[in-house]
């Protein structure tokens, strides 16, 4: 997942930009989304940075339940696929990245082998079988 709509930068660093209104209500949906669809969560993965962070906890208040959340300097800007691949592998079980773009639309369309655009909240689903990949859907805001 992309992180959500996210203040400019404005008067603070890159690393404190919150969550606009309507990025909250949009984490929030995505978390409904997944929720009504019978994704199951076993943990989620953050990038450090407050905006990522702030839309992890918000899609675990859309969920309805409780999630762990594990903040991952991997997922942090200029992440690579290797790093996301790493992260997932290193899991047991279901999991969400929370991340940025434009390092979840490479990543996701090389998944895919076409290009993925992510808008913030983007939500997609990558299935892993062995070596094996593949996108079985994304879901926009």
């Amino acid at each position: 997942m992309r992180h959500a709509t996210a203040a400019d930068a404005g008067a603070t660093s890159d690393a404190l930009r919150p969550l606009t209104e309507q990025g909250r209500q949009e984490a929030r949906n995505a978390g409904k989304a997944l929720r009504e669809r019978g994704t199951e969560i076993a943990v989620v993965l953050s990038s450090p940075r407050l905006r990522a962070r702030e839309t992890a906890e918000l899609v675990v208040e859309g969920l309805g339940t409780k999630i762990a959340i594990e903040v991952r300097e991997a997922l942090n800007c200029g992440a690579t696929a290797a790093a996301y691949l790493g992260e997932i592998r290193a899991q047991n079980g279901p999991l969400l990245l929370v991340g940025h773009n434009p390092e979840m639309s490479a990543f996701a369309g090389a998944i895919a082998g076409r290009p993925v655009s992510f808008r913030p909240a983007t939500l997609c689903a990558i299935d892993l079988e062995g070596e094996s990949a593949s996108l079985t859907w994304v879901r926009h805001p």
